[in-house]
Order: structure tokens, then sequence, then C-alpha cells
């Protein structure tokens, strides 16, 4: 037990505070006693050998120099007795903490205590429950989707074979059928990927299924496997936004890995100042203490301004959304003649177009992420009772108590403390954006001027807010310190709504010009190279300078907008003909099917980060070689459990709210 108990050993001062032990030791050890138990009949309780279990108790440090004061969090691991409890622990630490009050030297606090060898049970965790019973229910219609699907195929080749008369040449997709009274297959129409389910424009009975046969089909594997894969754009998207969509994602999985590697670092790279004292204890990208040999090198390290200012990929992702939901809202009123049907005509017929689209919306987002939500939950809180390391995050029993914030998405008006998963902001940001955003459009759809006024009140708005805050609360930009005010600017609506409004604008032009733009070669080029200096000047822009307040409530107020504005000309000029070698990059068929995984990748990434790390048991002697490893191999673990997730749940989420969406209804009823 003396040698599986952790002790110092090395570098305090330059960040390895994890004084773990032999983790594994101890639990074979636990393991053997429990084999050698098996092969005696009778033993004393009180006489060795004991069971023996792990615990782990955090130690704040506090060493004294001559210079300065510097506290250390350690992580403490003991092998002891299993009938040593937390009291027990904590009465063996008091003795420690007595015999160094002498030593003015140091000084020693205890933190938290927990037992590694019990608490928390799946078995008795009621979500853990809900979550297998959904499981089961999904697989088996997974399968059953799947073998319809299959039968279905199986007819449809046999009546191709066998008839003679069949004029159309069909496509082993999903096709239309019907079936006719004596049991034969019809053919009318082919029912392609692409069209999914209920989107296609039928327009003869027979050829639809029926809505039994269709919803089932929504489930099957073969189908949603080959829309997931389909090197289609999509009628719902631009083609460049499969790229930009994909690199946002790296982006955020890149600086996800690296701020969360770094927690468990025994030679940390992140600045200690990146997160507040409050932050520390709830934010599940925290780092612990104060290292000036490694903050001074990564401060230093001009690269690493990519890491510090990676807040910029989630306002391409703002950008993105806001440009699909007005370009697809104009393109479609205008499609068809739609735009002179009753179903959106008068102030009623406009209401209930808002409220069909935030409910589409709603019910398109909210089964996988609380799917997400359940599985983080029960996870986080068997890590809390039984792994070593700590990263600080309050899931366990967040998510248990507030999950219904997320499901509301209203979860960031809340105190971090007391947030489920705390990178699920941005989607309480985009929602809200997407209901603003609506109202906008549907006022536009009849006062265009009106609703350009409105956008540009909202964007002049945040700006002004955000310059406001900024200065009440005296922030000033920094390398130091690029995540401070949290609370107060990095997560807040008022602060992350203007790229959202651009990209309304970019989806408006993009929508009135039939994506086309004609200019010359060299005013393209000289906008290219603005976007490239704007997006290089706001990332690396910082370093190496000293901003005054009103400098830093400008920087903060305009710098998420003028991202927005460099993307909106990639994609743009990508768009209409003037994107050249990054258009073939961004619009690369390759791309797609990576890119129609980024909601479920965004959900699940760092959920796989901190399995990989808590699992580890030890701290990690990272450098730059070991990050570029644990990213690559996170991303793809990250893509791969986001596609079993998108075909289980996601898919066929999205294809059933497609059977029974009022327009598919419309356009069968013409």
């Amino acid at each position: 037990m003396t040698d599986a108990t952790g002790r110092y050993t090395w570098g305090l001062s330059s960040g390895n505070v994890f004084w773990v032990g032999a983790v594994d030791q101890c639990r074979d050890m636990e393991e053997q006693f429990i084999e050698w138990q098996k092969t005696k009949s009778k033993r004393e309780e009180n006489t060795p050998p004991f069971p023996v279990g792990m615990s782990s108790a955090t130690v704040n440090l506090n060493v004294r120099r001559f210079t300065s004061n510097e506290t250390y969090r350690i992580i403490f691991g003991l092998c002891l007795p299993d009938a040593c409890g937390v009291d027990d622990v904590e009465k063996l630490l008091r003795l420690v903490e007595d015999q160094r009050r002498d030593d003015s030297s140091v000084r020693m606090t205890i933190g938290t205590i927990r037992n590694l060898s019990r608490g928390y049970s799946f078995w008795e965790d009621p979500i853990f429950h809900i979550l297998s019973v959904a499981f089961v229910i999904v697989t088996v219609l997974v399968i059953l989707g799947t073998l319809y699907d299959v039968s279905l195929r199986y007819r449809i080749l046999q009546t191709e074979q066998t008839s003679s008369s069949m004029d159309n040449t069909t496509e082993l997709k999903i096709l239309n059928h019907a079936e006719t009274a004596d049991g034969k297959i019809t053919m009318k129409k082919i029912w392609s990927v692409r069209e999914h389910n209920g989107s296609s424009d039928v327009h003869n009975s027979n050829s639809a299924p029926r809505p039994f046969s269709e919803a089932l089909l929504s489930f099957s594997l073969l189908l949603n496997l080959s829309k997931v894969f389909s090197l289609d754009v999509g009628a719902d998207t631009l083609a460049p936004i499969h790229g930009l969509r994909f690199l946002s994602m790296l982006w955020i999985i890149l600086v996800h890995t690296c701020l969360t590697v770094n927690v468990v670092s025994g030679t940390p790279v992140v600045p200690s100042s990146l997160v507040s004292a409050r932050r520390r204890r709830c934010h599940a990208f925290s780092v612990v203490s104060e290292i000036k040999t490694f903050k001074s090198k990564a401060e230093n390290n001009f690269l690493y301004q990519t890491i510090s200012n990676s807040t910029y990929s989630v306002d391409t992702f703002f950008f993105m959304s806001g440009c699909l939901v007005s370009f697809l809202y104009f393109r479609t009123i205008t499609r068809d003649g739609m735009k002179k049907k009753k179903i959106i005509r008068g102030a009623c017929g406009e209401v209930l177009q808002f409220l069909g689209m935030v409910w589409y919306r709603y019910f398109r987002l909210t089964p996988v992420y609380l799917l997400v939500i359940g599985l983080i939950e029960v996870t986080s809180s068997w890590y809390y009772d039984h792994t070593m390391l700590d990263l600080y995050a309050l899931d366990y029993q967040n998510c248990r108590k507030f999950w219904w914030r997320n499901a509301l998405y209203i979860n960031t008006y809340f105190a971090m403390d007391e947030r489920c998963i705390v990178w699920s902001w941005y989607l309480a940001n985009d929602t809200l954006f997407y209901i603003i955003g609506t109202i906008i459009l549907i006022v536009g759809a009849r006062f265009l001027s009106t609703a350009a006024i409105i956008t540009l009140c909202l964007l002049i708005g945040s700006w002004t807010t955000t310059v406001a805050v900024s200065l009440k609360l005296e922030h000033v930009v920094s390398v130091q310190d690029p995540f401070a005010r949290y609370e107060s600017l990095y997560d807040k609506p008022w602060s992350r709504i203007g790229p959202y409004l651009l990209g309304m604008m970019a989806g408006w032009y993009l929508y009135k010009t039939d994506c086309e733009m004609k200019i010359s070669k060299t005013v393209a080029s000289v906008l290219w190279l603005f976007s490239f200096v704007a997006m290089l000047s706001i990332v690396y822009g910082v370093y190496g300078n000293t901003f005054s307040p009103f400098v830093s409530a400008l920087y903060t107020a305009l710098s998420h907008s003028g991202w927005a504005v460099s993307i909106g000309w990639i994609l743009i000029a990508c768009v209409t003909g003037h994107g050249r070698l990054i258009n073939k990059i961004l619009s690369w068929p390759g791309l797609y099917p990576l890119s129609r995984l980024s909601y479920c990748a965004y959900l699940v990434h760092p959920a796989i980060i901190r399995a990989v790390v808590l699992h580890g048991e030890s701290s990690i002697h990272l450098t730059r070689g070991l990050m570029a490893i644990l990213f690559l191999g996170f991303t793809v673990a990250t893509y791969a459990a986001s596609l079993i997730i998108s075909l289980l749940f996601e898919a066929p989420v999205v294809s059933l709210l497609r059977i029974v969406h009022p327009l598919r209804k419309w356009k069968k009823a013409k």
C-alpha cells in the first residue's frame, strides 16, 4: 500500500501537482485479495491481509519564497485499507497538516476527498435506465427499418428483372413504391437520398409510401448511411459551407484538446490566467495553478494565439447559420409561387409560419442534445467517484438538476457553477439568434426596408452594449488573459449576435443576386487580400501589444463582426465563382460527410476528450508532438462516435420531421 500511495517526486515549481501514486497497482491488490479470499473458507476480519481501496485527496499547498508565494493544488492518491472512509482519510491528512504548522515556509489546507472504491453505480441511476431503454428501442427500430429497406430493395430488383414492360430505369437508392391489390410493386419515380424521405415532390398517390412504411424507413441504416456519405451538395446548404464547417470544427477540437489535456499535464503549457478563480472550479477546460515558467513560454509563442483566440471559430458557425437561414428562407418562399399561397398569407399565417419554423428547429436539435446531456451526466458521475483525476467540471450534479435549462436553451443566463456542459452556450445563443432572425425574415418578406432597419439597429446595439459592458468592467484585452470576463463578454448573446446578423445579410445578398457577382479580378484580389489580413490581425494582432480599456472595448465589440465580414467574403467569392483554389478546397465533396456530422461532433467531442484523459489515471508529460497525436486521435474518435449517434438518432429524427412537415403536406396537395 505504501508503494502505491502517491508522494512528492519532482518538478513542483514546474507544474507537477499530480502525486497520484500507482492507481493500477492498488486496484490490482484489491483484485488479488478477492481471489485470495475465495480460497479461504474462514478468516479473521481484524487480521491481514485487508481489502484495499484508492482514495483521492485535493491538498492546497502554499509555498512561501523570498520574492513571492505560490499556491499549488495537489492531487494526492492514497492506497489504504478499504475500511478507511473519507473521514478516516481526512483525519490522516489533518495529522500531517498539524505537523507542518511550525513550518512557516509551507502551509497546507485540505480540499475535497473522494473514495474511489465506492460511490456512483450505473445500475442505481434512473437516467442510465432511461438511456438504456432509449438505445434498445432505437436499435430495434433501426434493425426493423433496415430489414424493411432491404426487403423493398430486393422486391424492386425482382420486379425490375421480371417485368419487361417497365419503361423507366430505376436506381437502387430508395424508390417510391406502392403496393397494388395483387401484391405487385409499381414504380413511379425515384425517391432519392438527397430528397430524403418526406422532402420529395409527390404528384401521384400511387408513388408515395404509406406513412408507417415511410416512418419505419427513417430508421434504415442503409438509407441514413447513404444520406451521410452522399457526395451531393444538398438542397439545404451551399457547397463552400461544408468546408468552412469542417475546418471550424477541427479548430474547436484542437482548442479543447489543448485546454483539457493541459489540466492533467505535469508540464502545463497553458497560462493559468486563462481562467478566473471562479471558473477554476466549474469550467471543464480550466487550469490549476500559476506556473510562471511555462506560462511565459506559452505567452511568448506567437502561434499559441491560434489557441487563445479560438473563439472566432464559433463566430464562423454563427455566420454560416445566419447565412443559411436567410438564403433558404427567401429561396423557399419564392419557389413554386409559394409567396402567393394561403399558408403564408396574412398576420395569422405569418405567426403560424414562425411557430412552425421554431418548432421544426427545436425538435430537430433537442433529441440528440438531451441524449448527449444524459450520457455526460452518467459518465461524469462515474468519473467523479471512480477516477483519480478531476477536471473540475460540475456536470455530474448540474446536468441532473439543471438539464431543463439546456432543454429550453436558456442556460447561458445562469452562473457558470450552475451550468450543464458549458460548451453548450453556443446552442443557446444560436437558438435565440434563430428566433430573432426568423422574425426579421418574416417581416422582410413583406417589408424589406423595415427588416433592414431592425437588423442594423440590432447590430449597432450589440456593438454599443459590448463596448459599455467592457468599459464598465475595465476589461483589457491581453495575451495573458484572453478569456477574461467570460460570463459577461464571452458567451452572452448581445456580444455574439453580430456574426449571425451579418450572415443573414450575406444570405439575402446571395439570394438576391442568384449567387452571381460580376467584379474584376483586380477587385477580387484586393478583397481576398483584405479578408486574409483582417483575419490574421484579429487572431494574432493582440500579440506584443498593450491596449487601453477603450481600445480593448472596441476590439471586443468589433472583432467578432470583423471576422464574420472576412468569412462572408470567402463564402460569397466561392459561391459566385471568384474562389478558385479556395473554393475547390472548401467545396471538395470528400468533406461533405464530415460536415454533416458537425452537430453531433460539437456535442460529443469534449466528452471523448474527458474519457481518454480521466481514464489515464495519471498526469501527462506534454509535448507538441504528443499534443498533435492526441488531437488527431480525438478527431477520429469524435467523428466515429458522431457517425453512430447520427445514424441512430439524428438522421431518423430529421426524416420523421420532414414526414410531418406542413410544407410537405402542402406540396402533396398541389
